[in-house]
């Protein structure tokens, strides 16, 4: 039978190694707390200047670029896309009305929705490796972004519906317009700036 001292000395013990574990885990969760914010505002910077744009709120940024499987319960990007997408296709209806005086509405109509489609946002973000900076957890992505670089390389500007884009590139370059938007004070001339865009949006009739 152990004596109370021997006693007293392994509950010192326990309780020390237990604290000491406990201290590890803190540690080891604060460097890589660390780590996951130096790579994001590693991200975050590498993007602005490819768009040629610095964030007053990188935070806005940094949700363009997280899909909803990152985590659960993160915020993703899909309320930036809305927002995205809507002041989108006033600026692309604007252009087409400024730039074709002759056009009918209906044609308008069919002109605006091929240049703003899955396909065509999807280019602009294969052509700027936009989707090297999101944040997601869907494992067969890396090999759909790969199939369609590949396809597209027959088709300089649309394949008019014979490629299937996947939906989460158009997703982030809508998201990443609805972010720009929203840190411009929500100014439609901020958007007129974003020229990758313009670059890569060319006119189909």
């Amino acid at each position: 039978m152990e004596n109370p001292k021997q006693e007293e000395n392994l509950v010192s013990l326990y309780t020390s190694s237990s604290e000491n574990l406990h201290l590890t885990e803190e540690m080891n969760q604060i460097t890589q707390n660390n780590e996951t914010h130096i790579v994001l505002e590693r991200s975050v910077e590498e993007v602005e200047k490819i768009i040629a744009y610095k964030f007053k709120n990188p935070n806005l940024l940094e949700r363009a670029f997280t899909h909803s499987s990152f985590e659960e319960n993160c915020a993703s990007y899909e309320r930036l896309e809305f927002m995205g997408d809507a002041a989108l296709n006033l600026l692309i209806a604007t252009e087409h009305f400024l730039n074709y005086p002759d056009l009918p509405p209906g044609k308008l109509t069919r002109l605006r929705a091929t240049n703003v489609d899955t396909e065509k946002l999807a280019r602009v973000a294969i052509k700027y490796n936009l989707h090297d900076y999101l944040r997601h957890n869907k494992p067969l992505l890396k090999g759909q972004v790969e199939e369609f670089r590949d396809a597209i390389m027959e088709y300089p500007l649309h394949s008019t519906g014979l490629v299937d884009a996947p939906k989460v590139l158009a997703d982030i370059v809508e998201s990443l317009i609805g972010a720009i938007y929203i840190d411009g004070n929500f100014s439609m001339n901020i958007i007129w700036q974003f020229s990758i865009l313009w670059a890569h949006l060319n006119p189909l009739r």
